[in-house]
């Protein structure tokens, strides 16, 4: 298997840089002014104008702006954001974890609650649990993440007051606050947001897994186990579980930089300070470091994602192995 891993590694890390190249050249060719993002509202001299032309390189040729970007990125340097004036790298360590939080959290609860239900439901077809829980699952596929998200919180957070409904923590909790204080506001605030991204995408791992289980419950060796008197919890963890497990291991490689990007609207309507509302955020005000850096970091994110299922893949499927 180490040949394959390192040969896949490096298709893998050549897909990337290729990918980097485009989305460079992509957003550096984007219409619109980006030191109008520095400047704002105020009006600059020809001579601030013309530093700040200078020190960002907006009137450079493209392709020297590539070779000096991937220079300075072969050296761990993303850049500074034309907006913050920090660190590229800075910005998306402060925004990654609130993403990561959540985003695994909702990977977490989808390819395990769902997976679960979806087995469940291919081997109760006809009960009318499993119909109306279909039901439901696709009409909060349907619905959009934003429109969800708004209804919870007028009911949740609006109507009844239960839980917050913006930001990462209260802003006027006390600095001298215990451990167990913080982690509990922590947790009400990340409910609302967590719970709409699990109603927006804990269809597509559910009914995928219940369309793999339903080819695996016909199967000869499944009616031949039911003839044996197997009970139907050992049929679905023995004979029905790892079988419909393959089509399942590329959605799993898929889905994390999936909820990265797909978060876009769901952290901008909870005020969540993650990468997605980040993307928004530098994409609207033209920030083209922060952009690309935080593209950079999406394209790895794939590339991590779509190695870590073709390893996946392998492990579940013997056969694939031998190939």
């Amino acid at each position: 298997m180490t040949p394959w891993l390192l040969r896949r590694g490096a298709d893998a890390l050549l897909t990337a840089l290729l990918a980097a190249v485009a989305l460079v050249a992509l957003v550096h060719v984007l219409p619109g002014d980006p030191l109008a993002a520095v400047l704002g509202e105020h009006a600059a001299t020809p001579e601030q104008l013309a530093a700040l032309t200078a020190r960002w390189g907006t009137d450079r040729a493209l392709l020297p702006k590539i070779v000096d970007y991937f220079s300075a990125l072969a050296h761990g340097d993303l850049g500074y954001s034309m907006t913050r004036d920090v660190p590229v790298t800075t910005v998306l360590l402060e925004r990654l974890g609130p993403t990561l939080l959540l985003g695994a959290l909702t990977l977490l609860i989808d390819f395990t609650l769902g997976l679960a239900l979806g087995l469940w439901t291919a081997l109760h077809p006809d009960s009318w649990r499993a119909r109306a829980l279909g039901a439901l699952t696709i009409v909060g596929y349907a619905l959009p993440s934003f429109a969800a998200g708004m209804l919870l919180v007028w009911v949740v957070g609006i109507k009844l007051a239960w839980l917050p409904v913006a930001g990462f923590s209260d802003v006027l909790l006390p600095v001298d606050a215990s451990r167990w204080t913080v982690f509990v506001d922590h947790l009400k605030h990340l409910i609302l947001p967590l719970t709409t991204m699990v109603v927006a995408t804990i269809a597509v791992p559910l009914r995928q897994q219940r369309a793999a289980s339903l080819t695996i419950v016909s199967a000869p060796w499944v009616r031949a186990a039911r003839a044996r008197g197997v009970t139907p919890a050992a049929i679905a963890w023995r004979h029905c579980w790892r079988p419909a497990l393959t089509p399942i291991v590329t959605l799993f490689g898929l889905w994390l930089p999936m909820l990265v990007a797909g978060a876009v609207f769901i952290e901008g309507l909870f005020s969540w300070p993650g990468l997605g509302s980040l993307i928004a955020e530098a994409t609207a005000a033209r920030d083209v470091p922060l952009v690309v850096g935080a593209g950079l970091l999406l394209v790895a994110a794939v590339q991590v994602g779509s190695l870590i299922a073709d390893v996946l893949y392998r492990v579940v499927d013997p056969v694939q192995r031998t190939a």
